[in-house]
């Protein structure tokens, strides 16, 4: 039963004072050991400006460190691409159509996912584990055993880390635009939007699963960002190889060689057009969005996906022990906010 208006109304304003955004829907277990355990198979928030009209455009490719981590981000510049796999790519699930128009506007997204290291300056006791005594917790190595809730925070401390650094306490009054208003009627998500209400310069988030797609294609339309041959993808990406087969016999495994047999040190092989290392293979990235069994096709420009589904949050990219059909720009996936997992990490942008 939908809630009257008026209710939705008091529920947001009560999220305004305390700037939080929704809570978990579920907890999902931790899978059993082998290869890829099955994830949950597979976004609506309002975005204002991603950065000052008086700062100038950055430059495709420039890139940006956080004083906090050392992280580097690199610019992604905003444009328009197609959304979704073709009907007859190779290793397609129905999740990925219909094929649709989307628009971004520019960000910066990190370089590579966040390692151990970079996540262990904000929980210092943080352990990403072994697996089957393979160590999966080296500093450059990227974090895993993250929920989405926990990506979120981490990217919540490290704008409010900036923020200190730069002296800017964000806006302090909030307009709320009608468009917020019949999103509150239509019980969208709003968590990014309330969070933006109360940022400034050096914000940091999850990307959407549009921002994550856009930035793996890098202008391509090729399944992946190298081409259509998944032979190639040892010089591009950390996937399962010839190296994990000889531990996991039974594995459906590329047919070449990465040289790594679980999760390498961010950034170790060739990055894609934009500058991004690791956007396939590694690690699953979590997405801000909540999955769909299908895109929901509008709006057109800065689609942050569904309303609450109630079914998982996005993770793109598969990992180093997918086979060829999980390592595609377009495959999608999903688990629940609270589930941590070997191969789940993250990567974050930054929007002004």
């Amino acid at each position: 039963m939908r809630h009257k208006h008026t209710h939705w109304l008091l529920l947001f304003a009560l999220c305004l004072g305390a700037l939080v955004a929704e809570h978990p829907r579920a907890l999902a277990g931790e899978p059993s050991a082998g290869q890829n355990p099955p994830l949950e198979k597979s976004t609506a928030h309002i975005r204002p400006k991603t950065k000052p009209s008086n700062e100038p455009e950055p430059k495709k490719g420039q890139i940006w460190t956080d004083p906090v981590t050392k992280m580097e981000f690199v610019y992604i510049p905003g444009g328009c691409f197609t959304m979704g796999t073709p009907a007859d790519e190779e290793g397609r699930e129905p999740d990925e159509g219909p094929g649709h128009e989307v628009c971004v506007d520019g960000f910066w997204m990190g370089k590579t996912p966040v390692t151990n290291a970079q996540y262990r300056k904000y929980d210092r006791n943080h352990n990403s584990r072994t697996y089957f005594g393979h160590d999966l917790n080296g500093d450059n190595q990227p974090v895993v055993y993250v929920s989405w809730e926990q990506a979120r925070e981490f990217a919540r401390w490290l704008t409010r880390k900036n923020h200190a650094l730069l002296g800017d306490t964000g806006r302090s009054e909030i307009a709320i635009p009608p468009e917020v208003l019949q999103a509150i009627r239509d019980g969208k998500d709003l968590s990014r939007w309330l969070d933006r209400q109360k940022t400034g310069r050096h914000s940091f988030f999850l990307p959407t699963e549009a921002e994550w797609e856009y930035a793996c294609r890098a202008g391509t339309e090729s399944a992946r960002f190298w081409g259509n041959d998944s032979g190639r993808a040892c010089g591009y990406a950390n996937v399962a190889d010839q190296s994990a087969s000889k531990e996991w016999r039974d594995w459906r495994v590329h047919g070449c060689n990465d040289g790594w047999v679980v999760t390498s040190p961010a950034g170790s092989f060739k990055p894609n057009p934009f500058g991004l290392h690791d956007m396939l293979g590694n690690v699953w990235e979590w997405c801000l969005d909540w999955y769909s069994t299908k895109y929901e096709i509008e709006p057109k420009q800065n689609p942050t996906g569904p309303p609450l589904s109630g079914i998982g949050r996005q993770v793109r990219g598969g990992s180093w022990d997918n086979d060829p059909a999980g390592v595609r720009c377009g495959n999608r996936s999903h688990a629940t906010p609270r589930f941590i997992r070997y191969n789940i990490g993250f990567r974050l942008i930054r929007t002004r």
